[in-house]
């Protein structure tokens, strides 16, 4: 897949996120501007600026999607990446999380990622 394609890819799936939830009066939509960076010993492994757009409910799910720019190693690479999740009260005071994501760059496969959670108020 090419830039070209990738960024297309980004921008129908920023378009996709905005109708993905149902327009209710719960609904509410954001920009997540984020970046992640790796680290191995002391070298810095890839970096991920993803620059998306999304939408969460007061039910607890949200999904967002958008471009991505990989660098590291001497390189910069687009694609797009995206994510889905949910969260809940279990107690007052408890709250467990899931998100799945992926992302696709130039010349690299497709890959998955699963993240489970809770969150303790102290």
């Amino acid at each position: 897949m090419h830039m070209k394609s990738l960024l297309l890819a980004a921008g129908a799936s920023t378009v996709a996120v905005a109708f993905a939830l149902p327009a209710q009066a719960d609904t509410t939509y954001y920009v997540n501007p984020e970046f992640n960076q790796g680290f191995s010993q002391s070298q810095a492994g890839i970096g991920t600026l993803e620059m998306h757009v999304g939408a969460e409910n007061d039910n607890g799910f949200y999904i967002q999607a958008g471009p991505a720019l990989a660098t590291g190693q001497g390189e910069t690479v687009w694609g797009v990446t995206g994510k889905a999740g949910v969260s809940g009260s279990i107690s007052p005071d408890a709250s467990l999380y899931a998100e799945v994501s992926a992302g696709k760059f130039d010349g690299g496969d497709t890959g998955f990622g699963l993240k489970v959670g809770s969150k303790f108020r102290l």
